[in-house]
């Protein structure tokens, strides 16, 4: 919008111009929507880019659980933006429990719905799997989230990836039997970005 009510000059000599003395309203309403602006985008596409650039080695473990067996894992990890700058992509190589692996992983922002999305591939799997993604609003803390049913049961899982700083990752895994009220811890570890 050019010019809000009250800024209208229409009828007067300055017709389809504005006069300077509506300069600072129509400054002050661009400022203003500026504020507005910076708030809905604040954790648009680019907080994604905490994982561009450098590479990522982490390590963690894991514990006996319904859900999971005691286990080692390492990783290394590298993401760069698509060409488009659309898609966050990472290369992931794994050691878990002795094995090699490796894994894509494809993150995403979808400006209508306000969404964020998480991809994940295996190498050697047929399908891929996809999970919700929700970010702070400061954007430090990552968490991913889906329910899967097991043996007739709904088991709920989640990743939470915490930020300390730029460089520095803590993470833990959990699943919740009981719709979500009670959390049983899975694994946890830390990833640092090397530069």
């Amino acid at each position: 919008m050019l010019f809000s009510p009250g800024l209208s000059t229409a009828g007067s000599h300055l017709e389809g111009q504005m006069s300077f003395a509506a300069l600072p309203q129509l400054l002050l309403l661009c400022i203003s929507s500026l504020g507005i602006l910076a708030a809905d985008t604040t954790l648009g596409a680019d907080v994604l880019s905490r994982w561009v650039g450098g590479k990522w080695a982490g390590s963690g473990q894991f514990v006996d659980s319904d859900y999971s067996k005691a286990n080692k894992a390492s990783a290394t990890t590298t993401c760069a933006w698509s060409p488009d700058h659309v898609f966050v992509i990472c290369d992931q190589d794994i050691i878990f429990g002795g094995k090699p692996m490796h894994d894509l992983s494809i993150y995403t922002f979808d400006f209508k719905s306000n969404r964020f999305y998480f991809y994940g591939i295996s190498l050697g799997d047929e399908k891929p799997r996809s999970t919700a993604l929700d970010i702070s609003e400061n954007g430090n803390r990552w968490t991913y989230s889906s329910t899967d049913d097991i043996k007739g049961k709904a088991v709920q899982f989640r990743t939470t990836n915490q930020f300390h700083g730029n460089d520095h990752i803590e993470w833990w895994t959990e699943y919740s039997v009981d719709g979500g009220k009670t959390w049983t811890k899975t694994g946890g570890g830390k990833e640092s970005r090397e530069k």
